[in-house]
C-alpha cells in the first residue's frame, strides 16, 4: 500500500502541544505514513533534544515567519511560505496544532487543494484571558471562517473545548469530534524512589506528604493561586510540604520566588525548572494540585492518574473532565484558594498513596486517557473510518 503524505503544522512546540505532537510522531505507523513537521521559531528543551532523532525518520521544516501573532502582515507571509512548501511536498493529509498554526495551516492547505485537512486547538485562543477583547473576536473570527471553509474535521480534547465552539458558532456539531489526550502505560518508580529521584529524601520525612505540579510559571496556571494554597496548608500542618516543577517567564519566576520568601516558606516549598524527568516524579506526590484559569486537556492531569496520584484542580475546561469528584480527586472554583484549600485537605486525609484510592485514580487512567485509545481515534480519522 502506497504511504500517504502526512504533514503536521505547528508554531509553538512546547508544553502539551509538543508532547502530543510528539505522540504522533513517534506512534503512526512509518509504513503507513511519510511524515513532514512545519514548525515555528518557539521549542523547549525536550524537542530541542529529540529534533536530531526525529529527523532520521521524519521530515522536519523550521519556518520562522510563523509567528504568534494576528496581525495581518505575519499571518499572509506565514500562509505564502506555508504555500510553498505544501506545494512542493503535496501532502495527502494537514494536521494542524494551536490557533496560528491551525489559522494559516488551514489556510494554506486549502489554497493548495490538500484533501483532508484537521486541526487540533489544544485550547481556543479566543478563551485566554491574557488576550484583549478585541484580539479574542480576532481568533473568534479566524475559527469561524477556517472551520467552515478549510477543515475536513477539527479534533477538541474534551467535551468543555466541544462546547465552546459550538458556544461560540465555530461551525455545525458533525465538523468536531473529541478525543481526549492520552499517555502511554509506563513503568514508574515507588513514592520513595521518585522522592529519592527529585532530591527531596534528605530534605522532607518519609512520612511527609508532598502536594505537587509540574506546569509552567505563566498566567494560564496562575501559580500565585498555588502557592496561597500551599500557605494556608502549611499554616495548619507543617508537615506537609508542597512542588512545583517547571520554567516560566522571568517575571512569575521572581513574584512567586518573593512570595515563599517573604512568608517565609522556604522550608516547606520546593521549586523545580525544567526537569526532563518530570513524568517519572509524579508518584513522589500524594496530592498533585493544578491552579488553571483555563486549559484544553492538561496532560499533566493524565500523568497524575497514571501514577494514581489524586488532583485538586480548577473546575475548568478540560480539568472537570479528568477529575471525577468522589473518584480520583476534588474540583474547586479558579482562584479561590479557600476552596483549593480545603480539596487538599481532604485528599491528605485520605492517604492516598496506598490502598484503594490509589487503585481507583490509576482506573480512571486505563478507562479513558491511554495513549492507543488516543492514536487510534485519530488513525480512524486520518483514514476515513470514523
Amino acid at each position: 500500500m502506497m504511504k500517504q503524505k502526512l504533514m503536521f503544522i505547528v508554531e509553538t512546540v512546547g508544553g502539551g502541544v509538543r508532547t502530543h505532537v510528539l505522540q504522533l510522531l513517534n506512534g503512526l505507523d512509518p509504513e503507513q505514513y511519510d511524515i513532514t513537521l512545519v514548525y515555528g521559531e518557539r521549542y523547549d528543551h525536550v524537542f530541542e533534544q529529540q529534533k536530531d532523532e526525529l529527523a532520521k525518520k521524519v521530515r522536519l521544516i523550521l519556518m520562522p515567519s510563523m509567528q504568534r501573532t494576528v496581525s495581518p502582515k505575519p499571518l499572509i507571509a506565514s500562509i505564502r511560505e506555508l504555500r510553498r512548501v505544501i506545494r512542493d511536498i503535496r501532502p495527502d493529509i494537514v494536521h494542524c496544532h494551536s490557533s496560528i498554526a491551525g489559522f494559516v495551516g488551514r489556510v494554506a492547505a486549502h489554497k493548495e487543494g490538500v484533501p483532508k485537512i484537521f486541526y487540533t486547538p489544544h485550547a481556543y485562543a479566543f478563551d485566554a484571558p491574557e488576550f484583549s477583547s478585541l484580539k479574542r473576536d480576532a481568533f473568534v473570527l479566524m475559527e469561524r471562517w477556517t472551520s467552515r471553509h478549510a477543515t475536513t474535521r477539527t479534533f477538541n480534547v474534551s467535551r468543555g473545548e466541544y462546547r465552546n465552539a459550538l458556544k461560540h458558532h465555530i461551525d455545525r456539531q458533525g465538523k468536531f469530534r473529541v478525543i481526549y489526550n492520552g499517555l502511554p502505560d509506563i513503568e514508574l518508580p515507588s513514592r520513595l524512589e521518585a522522592r529519592e529521584r527529585l532530591g527531596l529524601r534528605d530534605v522532607v520525612p518519609d512520612e511527609s506528604p508532598i502536594v505537587g505540579c509540574c506546569a509552567w510559571l505563566n498566567d494560564r496556571k496562575d501559580p500565585m493561586t498555588f502557592m496561597a494554597i500551599a500557605n494556608r496548608v502549611i499554616a495548619q500542618r507543617p508537615d506537609v510540604h508542597f512542588v512545583y516543577m517547571g520554567e516560566g517567564e522571568p517575571e512569575f519566576v521572581a513574584n512567586v520566588k518573593a512570595y515563599i520568601a517573604k512568608n517565609n516558606l522556604g522550608g516547606n516549598i520546593h521549586l523545580f525548572g525544567y526537569r526532563s524527568d518530570a513524568a517519572l516524579l509524579v508518584p513522589a506526590f500524594d496530592v498533585y494540585l493544578l491552579s488553571s484559569l483555563y486549559e484544553g486537556m492538561p496532560y499533566s492531569l493524565v500523568e497524575a492518574l497514571r501514577a494514581g496520584v489524586p488532583i485538586a484542580a480548577t473546575r475548568t475546561t478540560g480539568n472537570d473532565e479528568v477529575v471525577l469528584p468522589g473518584r480520583n480527586g476534588e474540583l474547586f472554583g479558579v482562584g479561590k484558594i479557600d476552596e483549593g484549600v480545603a480539596a487538599v485537605n481532604h485528599l491528605l486525609e485520605q492517604h492516598p498513596e496506598t490502598g484503594t484510592l490509589h487503585d481507583q485514580v490509576k482506573q480512571t487512567y486505563y478507562d479513558r486517557f491511554t495513549e492507543q485509545q488516543m492514536l487510534d481515534q485519530i488513525v480512524d480519522e486520518y483514514n476515513g473510518n470514523a
